[in-house]
């Protein structure tokens, strides 16, 4: 009983609420508790000295400070708080308790931290509140009031206001009754309601047009409303993390280990390690598809990266025919051979144009050249073709005797005076060819 005790003062939540659709039978049912976890070892052979007196006497062998210190792994089931039906050490291959709890927010010193509703729970009180006042202050404001002297009122008149009713008085009307106006309902109410109402979705990750001020009607600019989706998509990643690392994980690990234990035919015993992959969200997804549509206004299509981008906007949108239009886009993508071939050929075509280009200008220097070494040589020759020319016409017309003796004296200093003028035009026309073979 000292460990039913102990049990039952470590479990302080007992006051569950009944659920008031169904029927509450007291008749026939146990309430169960199952416990998992550490148990001291005395407790735990007190406990099981009944069940089995064999193994009692085996432990009363051992050394009594040994089996009086410790704790033991230990899953018990007591029944109505009061009878134990079951006590057994943990017979799990990895010593491990088969219950997985998860906090949405995790607090310090509370096990089950923070859930979605209590977050909510004081903010949405308040809006509650605010609202349950405005309307109490419609009832007032909003109605019409008279204020009347009851003395000149005729006895025993009942005073109603509807269309078309005739009011009796002893006296002026203007003097006796009055329109009374209770007072003017406070706008300040509609304005803690909103704000109140986006506490709330803050708190329990409902966003809407609410929870990102002006990003529905262009009030904000786009950095405003990129930093408000940024805040809000790194709540929801803390969340599924959270989701991941204290449920989903665990849940995985402790099946593989059962499936390991009791069928290890099928499920072969190894170290696993699991990585669970999620996809995004609808808001994370939209706000993935703007920041790409961004980047494809940035990159031009000839870009190599424009294609990627195109096929990650499709991947991240909710369209029917999606995987077709991916399909369609990597077929797209994907080379043709005979556009190859072409380019192929094409690419052959202008190198051998380049080629020919360029063996004719070779051509066309080897050519330049030769003339320039022909008109050289020739610019070489021409002052001895002159000299030939001018010994033959000084030796033609000329006869024997004195008188042609002196002609002929003339002749020749008439060709020498031609011969070195030559020989300066000459020597001109070389020197030119020569720079301008320099200059090629």
């Amino acid at each position: 009983m000292s460990l039913l005790r102990e049990i039952e003062d470590a479990d302080t939540d007992t006051d569950l609420e009944a659920d008031k659709e169904l029927t509450a039978y007291d008749d026939d049912k146990v309430r169960l508790t199952r416990y998992y976890g550490l148990v001291p070892k005395h407790l735990f052979v007190d406990a099981t000295t009944e069940e089995d007196e064999d193994e009692m006497s085996d432990l009363e062998e051992k050394d009594d400070s040994e089996a009086e210190t410790g704790f033991v792994e230990a899953i018990i089931v007591i029944a109505n708080g009061g009878t134990l039906l079951k006590i057994e050490e943990n017979p799990y291959m990895m010593q491990d308790r088969p219950v997985v709890a998860f906090p949405w927010d995790v607090v310090p010193s509370r096990f089950w931290g923070r859930g979605i509703c209590e977050k909510g729970y004081n903010s949405q009180k308040a809006l509650d509140a605010e609202l349950r006042a405005r309307i109490d202050a419609l009832a007032l404001t909003v109605h019409p009031m008279m204020a009347m002297d009851a003395s000149r009122m005729p006895r025993g008149a009942k005073l109603e206001i509807r269309p078309g009713k005739t009011i009796l008085t002893n006296g002026n009307p203007a003097e006796i009754l009055q329109p009374f106006k209770f007072g003017q309902l406070d706008q300040v109410t509609f304005a803690q309601a909103g704000e109140l109402q986006k506490m709330v979705q803050m708190a329990t990750g409902a966003v809407d047009a609410a929870g990102i001020p002006g990003s529905i009607n262009g009030e904000a600019a786009a950095g405003a409303v990129s930093m408000s989706l940024g805040a809000i998509i790194k709540r929801h990643k803390r969340t599924l993390i959270n989701f991941q690392e204290s449920f989903l994980i665990p849940m995985i690990e402790k099946t593989a280990w059962r499936y390991m234990q009791f069928d290890p035919d099928n499920y072969p015993v190894a170290d696993y390690k699991f990585v669970p992959s999620s996809s995004l969200g609808v808001i994370a997804r939209e706000y993935e598809v703007g920041q790409l549509v961004q980047l494809l206004q940035t990159v031009g299509q000839d870009n190599p990266v424009y294609p990627m981008l195109i096929s990650a906007v499709v991947d991240n949108m909710g369209l029917s025919n999606r995987e077709e239009l991916i399909a369609q886009m990597q077929q797209a993508a994907q080379p043709n051979p005979e556009a190859q071939q072409m380019q192929q050929m094409q690419m052959q075509m202008q190198m051998q144009t380049a080629q020919l280009q360029l063996q004719l200008l070779e051509a066309q220097v080897a050519e330049t050249q030769a003339k320039a070494q022909k008109y050289a040589i020739e610019a070489q020759l021409e002052p001895e073709v002159v000299k030939a020319k001018m010994a033959a016409a000084l030796s033609t017309n000329l006869q024997e005797g004195n008188a042609d003796d002196s002609e002929f004296a003339k002749r020749a200093k008439i060709a020498e005076l031609m011969l070195k003028e030559r020989d300066i035009v000459s020597n001109e026309r070389i020197a030119t060819l020569q720079m301008m073979n320099k200059k090629a």
